[in-house]
């Protein structure tokens, strides 16, 4: 057969088609989405809003919702929906659904502890937990007078954390006084030193220290010693921390769903780190504030997510 010019465009010609053919089925493609959240309270159910908007402004995607509750005893789920990516909410739903694949990506957020984003290779997300540059910013907005900061820590569990925080302290303005927690048994010692010249005590995540079971005994040391508490959450300040950082849910569903995105258009989960929140909010308790002889400027009050008083 002759290989003449006009064979070579209609081949050509073929050969676009079917490009825009494969392209237009492709961009039909629904996704399958599966999320899987530690709890059916309401932070949780902003994330999973924010993610929704976010995925179903920008492509086809199927999402089914899967509660940690019934995915426990029902591990076939993964197999019989064949999701494209696993969006999970909360540390234990990520603990979980990383045992269940090494090779469907998962999207993770609500988790406050980073190391579950190094447990399996197909995990990035977006954690609760803000840099500790941006926390020493806000140090410096809510004391910028106070020198004096103290951390409690176990150095088996945040040695690495108190170390970057010297730093950081140094060139925010700040003394560090890093205050080691071996066992629960020592945290009593280690408050008392809240009298001696400390004029923050700042909480980092710490099993040993700042848990369910040493919140009472913190709280109670921070108000007695008039040694305002920045605390870890919404809850750690409503029960008497000074300050917190915290978070925008809806915002945090859309900025994994960005994640997300990315990861269903063929990217890589190690070309796709895990972020911190982008969305910075605060809560302010001023009762404390009055307790402790604290004045807050307007202008963080009037910008606060919430205010207790």
């Amino acid at each position: 057969m002759d290989f003449n010019f006009s064979t070579y465009k209609r081949l050509i010609a073929t050969f676009l088609i079917f490009c825009m053919w494969s392209t237009a089925i492709l961009a039909e493609k629904t996704s399958q989405i599966l999320v899987i959240s530690n709890s059916n309270d309401e932070p949780y159910q902003e994330a999973t809003r924010g993610f929704k908007a976010q995925i179903s402004a920008q492509g086809k995607a199927t999402l089914t919702e899967l509660p940690l509750s019934q995915a426990q005893p029902s591990a076939k789920e993964i197999e019989r929906i064949k999701p494209d990516l696993i969006y999970t909410l909360g540390g234990d739903a990520t603990r979980w659904a990383s045992l269940q694949t090494s090779t469907i990506p998962i999207v993770a957020t609500m988790v406050l502890k980073e190391d579950v984003f190094t447990q399996s290779p197909n995990i990035t997300g977006v954690s609760l937990n803000y840099s500790l540059r941006i926390q020493f910013q806000w140090l410096k907005k809510f004391f910028p007078s106070q020198k004096s900061v103290a951390i409690l820590f176990n150095p088996a569990e945040n040695s690495a954390i108190v170390q970057e925080a010297r730093q950081l302290s140094q060139q925010s303005g700040f003394k560090l006084v890093a205050i080691p927690v071996a066992s629960p048994k020592e945290l009593p010692y280690a408050l008392e030193q809240l009298a001696n010249n400390v004029e923050i005590l700042f909480a980092i995540p710490d099993e040993t220290v700042m848990s369910v079971n040493t919140a009472k005994e913190v709280l109670l040391a921070s108000f007695s010693n008039k040694v305002p508490l920045v605390g870890l959450s919404d809850n750690w300040v409503k029960s008497g921390a000074f300050y917190s950082l915290s978070w925008d849910y809806e915002d945090l569903g859309r900025q994994s769903a960005i994640l997300a995105q990315k990861l269903l258009a063929g990217a890589t989960v190690q070309a796709t780190p895990p972020e911190h929140p982008r969305k910075i909010t605060y809560t302010v308790n001023a009762r404390i504030a009055e307790h402790m002889d604290m004045e807050i400027p307007q202008d963080l009050l009037k910008n606060a997510k919430m205010v207790f008083d």
